[in-house]
C-alpha cells in the first residue's frame, strides 16, 4: 500500500482515538466493562476467534476458582486426597466456572445493546477498509498490465474515499459526544452539517454510466457516506428523545 492510501487507511489505534474505547472484531471496550461486538456471528472469519476467546476465558476462570474450591473442601473435609474428597473439588469448581463463564457472556451480550449505534459505524468502517485494499489490488493489477486508462476513475475513487473517510471520522466522533456528553450539542450540530457536505461532494462524483473496477469503488464510498449519514441521523433523533 503506497503512501496515499496508507494514510487513508483506518487503524485499530486510530478507532481507539476517535471512540474512547478499546476496539477489535470481538469487543467494543475491554473484556471486563464492555460487550460484545453486535453482528459477531454474521462474520465466520470471526467464529475462530471468538471459539478461542472463549476457551482462554474458560481456562483463566477455572484458575481463578480453584482455590475457592480448594478452600470449600478444606471447610467441609479431615482431609482432601480421598476419592470421593476430589470428585466434589472438581464439581464444585467446575460448577463455579461455568457458572461464572455464562455469567459473563450473558453481561457481555447485556452490554453490548448500548454499543449498537457505535457498531453499525465500526461495520461500516470495515467495509471502507475493504474498498481501501480493493484499490490496492486494482492498482496492482493495472501496474502489471501497464494500463493507464483508468486514471481520472482511480482519482476520483481516491476523492470519493477522503470524503467518505471523514464522514466516517465525523459520525464516530458524533457517536462518542452522544455517548459521553449528551447535553453538548453544539459541536453535534457541526459533525452533522460536515457529514451532510461530505454526502453532496461524494453524490457529485458518481459515476453511473462507466464500469471500471474504480467506478465500483466510488459507488461503494458513495454508499458508506450514505450510511454513516443514516446513522447520525438515528442517533441524533433518540438523542433528541432522550
Amino acid at each position: 500500500m503506497n503512501s496515499e492510501l496508507n494514510a487513508l487507511a483506518i487503524t485499530t489505534k486510530e478507532l481507539e482515538r476517535l471512540t474512547g474505547l478499546e476496539v477489535n472484531d470481538l469487543f467494543i471496550g475491554s473484556m471486563i466493562g464492555g460487550g460484545f461486538r453486535p453482528g459477531l456471528f454474521n462474520a465466520p472469519k470471526r467464529w475462530l476467534s471468538f471459539g478461542l476467546m472463549q476457551v482462554f476465558v474458560l481456562i483463566l476462570t477455572l484458575i481463578l476458582t480453584l482455590p475457592v474450591g480448594l478452600l470449600i473442601i478444606r471447610n467441609h473435609a479431615n482431609t482432601v486426597s480421598d476419592l470421593p474428597t476430589i470428585s466434589r473439588f472438581l464439581s464444585i469448581t467446575l460448577s463455579l466456572t461455568v457458572v461464572l463463564v455464562i455469567g459473563w457472556n450473558v453481561a457481555m451480550i447485556w452490554r453490548s445493546k448500548a454499543f449498537l449505534p457505535l457498531a453499525r459505524l465500526l461495520d461500516e468502517v470495515d467495509q471502507y477498509n475493504e474498498v481501501l485494499q480493493a484499490v490496492v489490488v486494482v492498482d496492482r493489477l493495472d501496474a502489471i498490465d501497464h494500463l493507464h486508462t483508468h486514471t481520472m476513475e482511480r482519482q476520483q475513487a481516491i476523492e470519493a474515499l477522503t470524503i467518505a473517510r471523514n464522514s466516517l471520522v465525523c459520525g464516530l466522533m458524533t457517536e462518542k459526544i452522544l455517548r459521553q456528553h449528551r447535553s453538548l450539542l453544539a459541536r453535534r450540530a457541526d459533525l452533522l452539517a460536515n457529514i451532510e457536505a461530505n454526502l453532496i461532494s461524494l453524490r457529485t462524483l458518481e459515476v453511473n454510466n462507466q464500469a471500471s473496477e474504480y467506478v465500483e469503488l466510488l459507488n461503494e464510498a458513495l454508499k458508506i457516506g450514505m450510511s454513516v449519514q443514516h446513522e447520525v441521523q438515528q442517533l441524533s433523533r433518540s438523542s433528541s428523545d432522550g
